[in-house]
C-alpha cells in the first residue's frame, strides 16, 4: 500500500507509528491555527463593534478549522474515495460536539465549582467561595438566565440532522438527496439567524437594562414619596378606594420643594427633591444624570422646569403602571416590596454584563489601526495555516485508519477535536477557574454557542459536500448520538441555572457512553 504526499512535499506514511507522529504534528499545527484565529478575533473586539465581531466574526472564525477539515474530507479523489473519507468529516463533527458537551462541560463545572447556599428556596453558588472541597451536593455553579436561552437555541439546531436522516429512518433512501439539500439550506439559514441574534443581543440587553433601571427608579421614588408623606401625616398616595391617586398629597409634596412658590420646580429645586427624599445614588446613575433623567421625563413642555401639573401627571402615570389589588396599593410595605423586586431584577441584568476592563491597559497602548492590522495578520495566518494543513491531516487520519484497522470515524471522533478545540477548551477552563457567576455564564454560553455553530455552519458545509458530490447520507448512529447528547445536556442547561458537582460526573460519563453507543449501533445492530 502506497500513500501520496500532500502537495507533493508534505510527508505521509503507511505505518501506524508514522501516522501517529503525523497526526500529532498536523494536529499541533491546526491547534496553532485555531489559536491565531482566536487571538485575532479577540483583538478586533477591543477596537470594533463588539456586536458585529462577537456575533458574526468570532463564532465563525472559531469554527473555521473544523469547517475546513470537513470541507477537504469530501473534496478529494473520486466519488468512492470521497465517500470513504467523508466519514472523517462526520467523525470530526460528532466528536467536536460530544467533546464540548461532555468533557468540557463537566470539566468547567468541576473547575468553577463554589459552595452552594440557599437563597429564596433555591441553591445558589457563592462567588469565589470553596470550603466544601469535592462535596457532590454542597458545591456547584450558578449561571444567568441568558445562558439557558443559549441551551434552548442549541437544541433547536439539531433539527437539520434529523431531517437529513429522515429518508433512511422511513426506509425511503431515494429521497435522501432532496432531503439533504433542504437540510443544508436550513442549516445555513439557521446560521444567519443565529448570527443576527448574536449581533442584536447586546442591544437587546442594553434595552432590558434601561427599562429595568427605569422601573427601579419609579418604584424606589414612589416608595420614598410614600414614606415622606406618611411621616408628614399627609396620608397615602391613594385615596381610600386604593385606585385613585391622592392628588392632594402630591400637591403638598410639590409645594414643599417649590421654594419660591412659583408653581414650578427648577433644576435646582428638582435636585433638592431627589436628594431630600433619598432617591439619588440608588439607581446606578450619577446625581447630575439622575436629575437630567427626571427633567426629561417630567418636563413635557421642554421649558427646563417642571410645572405643578406636569409633576402630578408624571407621578400619577408612574403609580398607575404598577398593578396590584386595591387592598395592597397603599400598604406601607407595598412600594418597598416593589422597589426591592425591581432592584433585584436590575442587579441580575447588570451581573450579565461582560467585564471589559481587564485588558484595557494593554490595548490602550496601541492605536486602533495597529490593533486592526495585527488582528488581521493573525486571522489571515490562522486561516492560511488551517487551509493548508487540513488536507494532510485528513489523509493522515485515513492512512492511520487503514494501517490500524480502526474505522476512520472513531479516529476523527477522538483525535481531531483535541486539536481543533484545545485552544477553546483551555480558554474556557481558565475562565471558569475564576469562580464567578459572570465568568461561568459566559463559559457555558460559549460552549452552547460552539455546538450551535457545529450544527449550523459545519453541518451546512458537510451537507453541501454530500449534495455537490452526490454522496450517500446514512449516518444513523452518529445522528442518534449527537441528538441524544445535545438533548440531554441542552435540557439540563435550559431548565435550571444551578448545577451541583455530581452532575459533572453524569455528563462526563456521556463521552465514553457515546463512543460505545456508536460502536454498538454500527456493529451490534448493523446501523450505518
Amino acid at each position: 500500500m502506497e500513500c501520496s504526499e500532500s502537495y507533493g512535499m508534505l510527508p505521509c506514511s503507511t505505518r501506524v507509528v508514522g501516522n501517529v507522529y503525523l497526526l500529532a504534528t498536523y494536529g499541533f499545527v491546526m491547534l496553532k491555527a485555531a489559536q491565531l484565529l482566536s487571538d485575532g478575533s479577540e483583538l478586533l473586539l477591543t477596537v470594533l463593534n463588539p456586536g458585529i465581531i462577537g456575533g458574526l466574526l468570532l463564532p465563525i472564525l472559531g469554527s473555521l478549522p473544523d469547517a475546513l477539515l470537513i470541507l477537504v474530507s469530501g473534496l478529494g479523489g473520486n466519488q468512492e474515495t470521497a465517500q470513504s473519507q467523508v466519514s472523517v468529516g462526520m467523525g470530526l463533527l460528532a466528536g467536536s460536539t460530544i467533546m464540548l458537551l461532555t468533557l468540557l462541560w463537566g470539566s468547567c463545572l468541576f473547575v468553577g465549582r463554589c459552595d452552594l447556599y440557599p437563597v429564596n428556596a433555591d441553591l445558589v453558588a457563592k462567588d469565589g467561595t470553596l470550603t466544601r472541597g469535592f462535596s457532590l451536593t454542597g458545591t456547584g455553579i450558578t449561571t444567568d438566565s441568558q445562558t439557558t436561552v443559549s441551551a434552548w437555541i442549541m437544541i433547536a439546531t439539531v433539527f437539520p440532522y434529523v431531517l437529513a436522516q429522515l429518508p433512511h429512518l422511513l426506509h425511503r433512501p431515494s429521497y435522501g438527496h432532496p432531503f439533504a439539500v433542504v437540510s443544508c439550506v436550513i442549516s445555513f439559514c439557521a446560521l444567519f439567524i443565529y448570527c443576527g441574534y448574536q449581533v442584536v443581543s447586546p442591544w437587546i440587553q442594553q434595552r432590558r437594562i434601561y427599562f429595568a433601571r427605569h422601573r427601579y427608579r419609579q418604584s424606589h421614588a414612589l416608595h420614598r414619596v410614600h414614606v415622606y408623606s406618611t411621616q408628614q401625616a399627609w396620608g397615602g398616595l391613594f385615596l381610600e378606594d386604593g385606585v385613585t391617586p391622592n392628588k392632594d398629597v402630591l400637591l403638598k409634596i410639590f409645594g414643599y420643594f417649590d421654594e419660591n412658590d412659583d408653581g414650578h420646580l427648577s433644576e435646582r429645586e428638582l435636585r433638592g427633591f431627589i436628594v431630600g427624599l433619598g432617591i439619588t445614588h440608588e439607581t446606578h446613575l450619577p446625581e447630575e444624570e439622575e436629575v437630567q433623567s427626571w427633567l426629561r421625563e417630567f418636563d413635557t413642555s421642554r421649558d427646563d422646569k417642571v410645572s405643578r401639573e406636569e409633576f402630578v401627571a408624571a407621578i400619577t402615570k408612574w403609580m398607575r403602571s404598577f398593578r396590584a389589588k386595591d387592598s395592597h396599593r397603599d400598604n406601607p410595605e407595598y412600594w418597598h416590596s416593589q422597589a426591592k423586586d425591581a432592584r433585584s431584577s436590575l442587579d441580575a441584568l447588570l451581573e450579565q454584563q461582560p467585564d471589559d476592563d481587564q485588558d484595557d491597559d494593554e490595548q490602550d497602548k496601541q492605536a486602533p489601526k495597529q490593533v486592526i492590522l495585527k488582528a488581521s495578520a493573525f486571522i489571515l495566518a490562522g486561516a492560511v495555516i488551517a487551509g493548508v494543513f487540513a488536507d494532510p491531516l485528513v489523509d493522515a487520519i485515513d492512512n492511520f485508519s487503514k494501517a490500524s484497522k480502526i474505522p476512520s470515524f472513531f479516529v476523527a471522533f477522538v483525535a481531531t477535536p483535541l486539536a481543533t478545540n484545545s485552544s477553546e477548551a483551555v480558554s474556557s477552563l481558565m475562565f471558569a477557574a475564576r469562580k464567578k457567576k459572570r465568568n461561568i455564564s459566559m463559559t457555558y454560553s460559549q460552549i452552547y454557542g460552539a455546538v450551535t455553530l457545529n450544527n449550523t455552519l459545519c453541518l451546512g458545509v458537510f451537507l453541501a459536500i454530500v449534495c455537490a458530490r452526490r454522496l450517500v447520507w446514512d449516518f444513523s448512529s452518529e445522528v442518534t448520538v449527537i441528538a441524544v447528547v445535545t438533548f440531554l445536556v441542552g435540557l439540563l442547561g435550559g431548565r435550571r441555572t444551578t448545577f451541583r458537582l455530581y452532575m459533572a460526573l453524569a455528563v462526563l460519563s456521556l463521552y465514553p457512553l457515546s463512543i460505545a453507543l456508536v460502536a454498538g449501533l454500527d456493529y451490534g445492530l448493523g446501523w450505518h
